[in-house]
């Protein structure tokens, strides 16, 4: 069935699942408040006749979570952390209740303190055995077995007084905790993730990390969270990260290395993660440039490439105009530049790269001054123009960074307007001339030829910005050039001794290491013989416009906690695979792949749904067994389920991709090219529904309830019957059995270890799969 207004159904729908999501009740969070039994006021008896009762009216809501603020002072290994939550009452009634906070594994029972509004508060430290008997009563009264999730940490709880209607409650917990090390890197993990407990979004959240090393402080990374860094010299880092109306459903987690003994200019961090009894583990490597002074950067050689057909006129060419002017004022004395404009024909201001000085400059500014917009697109003329003036000025032996930075609206209408031979000049005056610079292209609008532009900057080895209608255009040029305009480290390349084997890396080609930035590659590993000792790894390219090579040994640990590696990687190698499906076309090679990584690591797109929908479909896998349900074909249906809308938005928004994976121009093809660029460059899984949805349909839903969760390294999706362990659908198990959610065998099964807590703490209708057997848990006898 194919719908008329596919942007009016998926609105209504996304209302739909925020409405049904948010009024569910409960009256937790990380950090959780138990309510005492709230009063039921029964109602007025009728007068005669009598008709049947109704239900009793419960004049109660839970405490909501107004705030999150955190304020973390890292020293070294030692963290201590000060985290304050403010609570609401929004009911008629006061309440009364119990705090109950699952103490972090690595905090000091001792170093544990309680402020409530204000004033030092006493509270009471369980242990864990003493905690999990709580929460399994906890778990046996809410029918909700979330509180599993933190079986085996000791708990600190403390009686609060009563909240009065309308007024707020402020708890403030501060514990130190001495930080965990693998090899040379840190990490901080804070408790963040609190979705499943909340009724409503979080008004605001806010981390403030104050760091600060004895040694020099080199590669910092959020592999959970997109943070603001701010270096403070050379030992010391401010990380922020805030954000308002949201639901937590991610821990906050950061990594960070100091100076080893051996100096070096770039600093290079090897970590791994290998699932037991497999030979194979996944890697990330961590390049930073720590502090790097302005005068210490590669000198560059950028021509601007600007498009002035008529199209451009008025706002588009004056915002365009202003970002030149913005990125001429970045220039240095050591830089050369040249513009080119473009329309019908080509024009260019000197004809070849000049000295970025100050008469120069002022040139130029009057150049861009004059440009009026007019005529057709002329891009190929003009690229191969810009590749001619970087490639015929020389260099005197020393390495420089050639950029060309290409703005453009439209698609070619003058001279050679063929993708694939445009492409193809391209490729060929790039080996003729030996020249090989970076081509950053900016795509204004939808009207676009977004096949051209993604296939110009894989070639070159650099990206691709799309700028929408209602976005400005001067600040996302401005804000990119920002970046790429100081490099510290160009053309590189990594590589390793025979002892390690490495594969399927992401990104596949290398990009530029920039001033404030660093590199977060993933990938595949191997072992070759021995299972310990020393990797040799040498990162060479050029360096303050010297060759260089720099040697790092690294211990490969075969670490089986950090799993965001793995996730981390799946979701760029997706990005990587539709994105070739997208610029090269499908086949079945591609297609299984997708599937088989989306499956495991719970990668949802509308693609990716699609295809998982697809294969369960030919499997015959039974409606309640399969990952993502499709039984929801209309959305005129006023029963509709939380679980049945988030279905239908789903099945939507894979039909849209089917229709518009090919296109190359328009509202979708930059859809496309937007989240699968974000998938393939995500330094965080779960980037892409925002991109889709905000380039496709103009809206996004910051509120849909978690479609995915991994916890212990499985991943559950969503179904029509619950939370599905992403094996079931494989049907490789070799049982099964059925368990009553919060009877005696169910809590025999979480207490064999804790992994099988954490399974269970998904959800209270559950499908797992441990140890080849499957469990079936229903939260009925049905």
């Amino acid at each position: 069935m194919k719908y008329e207004d596919p942007k009016k159904i998926l609105a209504v729908i996304l209302c739909v699942v925020s409405w049904l999501t948010f009024t569910q009740i409960t009256a937790q969070s990380h950090g959780f408040y138990i309510v005492d039994k709230p009063q039921i006021i029964a109602p007025r008896p009728p007068f005669p006749p009598y008709p049947r009762p109704p239900r009793p009216i419960h004049r109660h809501l839970p405490l909501e979570l107004n705030s999150i603020q955190v304020i973390t002072k890292i020293k070294d290994q030692i963290a201590i952390t000060t985290l304050e939550k403010t609570f609401y009452n929004r009911s008629e009634q006061r309440i009364e209740g119990t705090y109950m906070f699952p103490i972090p594994t690595n905090a000091e029972l001792s170093s544990i303190q309680m402020e409530v509004n204000g004033k030092m508060t006493k509270g009471e430290i369980l242990d864990a055995k003493k905690a999990k008997e709580i929460y399994e009563n906890i778990v046996r009264k809410s029918k909700d077995p979330a509180l599993m999730e933190y079986s085996g940490q000791s708990m600190f709880q403390v009686r609060l007084f009563p909240v009065e209607p309308g007024k707020e409650k402020k708890i403030k917990i501060k514990y130190k905790e001495l930080l965990s090390k693998d090899g040379q890197v840190i990490s901080y993990k804070l408790p963040l993730r609190s979705e499943k407990f909340l009724t409503r979004p979080v008004k605001k959240i806010s981390v403030e990390v104050l760091m600060h090393t004895e040694k020099q402080l080199r590669t910092i990374y959020s592999p959970s969270h997109e943070i603001n860094i701010e270096r403070k010299g050379k030992k010391s880092a401010v990380l922020r990260y805030e954000k308002n109306r949201i639901l937590p459903d991610t821990n906050f987690e950061i990594l960070f290395s100091t100076e080893r003994e051996e100096k070096s200019p770039i600093s290079f961090d090897f970590i791994t993660h290998r699932e037991k009894d497999s030979k194979k583990g996944y890697y990330a490597m961590l390049v930073s440039p720590g502090i790097w002074e302005s005068n210490h950067l590669v000198p560059k050689d950028v021509t601007f490439v600007i498009d002035s057909s008529g199209s451009m006129r008025v706002k588009k060419l004056d915002q365009a105009k202003a970002a030149m002017n913005f990125c001429l004022d970045e220039l240095t004395g050591s830089d050369r530049f040249e513009i080119i404009r473009y329309s019908t024909e080509t024009e260019a201001l000197f004809g070849e790269l000049k000295q970025a000085k100050k008469q120069n400059l002022k040139q130029a500014k009057e150049f861009v001054k004059n440009i009026n917009a007019g005529g057709g697109t002329a891009i190929a003329e003009a690229l191969l123009k810009a590749l001619s003036t970087q490639s015929t000025q020389k260099t005197n032996g020393k390495p420089r960074q050639k950029q060309i930075i290409f703005i453009t609206d439209g698609r070619p209408t003058i001279g050679e307007t063929r993708t694939d031979r445009i492409i193809e000049r391209i490729s060929k005056t790039k080996e003729k001339n030996k020249s090989s610079p970076r081509i950053f292209s900016f795509g204004i609008g939808t009207e676009i030829n977004t096949k051209l532009l993604d296939l110009i900057s894989q070639k070159t080895k650099a990206s691709t910005e799309y700028v929408l209608p209602e976005e400005n255009i001067e600040y996302k040029i401005s804000r990119f050039y920002s970046k790429v305009a100081q490099a510290v480290m160009t053309d590189i390349k990594i590589k390793t001794d025979n002892k390690l084997r490495i594969s399927e890396q992401h990104p596949k080609n290398l990009p530029d290491l920039f001033k404030g930035d660093q590199l977060v590659l993933l990938g595949r590993y191997q072992l070759n013989g021995e299972e310990k000792g020393k990797v040799n790894f040498t990162i060479s390219g050029n360096l303050e416009s010297k060759k260089i090579n720099l040697s790092f040994s690294e211990k490969v640990n075969h670490n089986n906690e950090n799993q965001f590696i793995a996730r981390l990687w799946g979701t760029r190698r997706v990005g990587y695979l539709l994105e070739e499906i997208r610029l090269h076309g499908e086949n079945s090679e591609l297609k299984n792949t997708i599937v088989s990584l989306a499956r495991k690591w719970g990668i949802v797109t509308p693609y990716t749904s699609y295809l998982i929908l697809e294969d369960e479909e030919s499997r015959s896998i039974p409606i309640e067994r399969q990952s993502i349900g499709n039984r929801i074909t209309t959305p005129n249906n006023s029963q509709t389920t939380v679980k049945e809308a988030t279905l239908m938005r789903r099945k939507l928004e894979a039909n849209s991709f089917l229709e518009f994976k090919n296109e190359v121009s328009g509202n979708s093809a930059v859809a496309a090219s937007r989240a699968s660029n974000q998938l393939k460059k995500a330094n965080q899984p779960k980037v892409f529904r925002d991109a889709f949805r905000e380039s496709q349909y103009g809206i996004s839903d910051r509120y849909q309830q978690q479609e995915t969760k991994t916890i212990a390294g499985k991943t559950f999706f969503l179904s029509s019957k619950g939370w599905i362990d992403s094996k079931v659908p494989l049907q490789e198990h070799k049982s099964l059995v059925k368990l009553k959610f919060g009877s005696v065998e169910y809590f025999k099964m979480i207490n064999q270890n804790v992994n099988n807590a954490k399974w269970l703490s998904v959800g209270a209708n559950l499908q797992v799969v441990i140890n080849e057997i499957l469990y079936v848990i229903a939260n009925s006898d049905k």
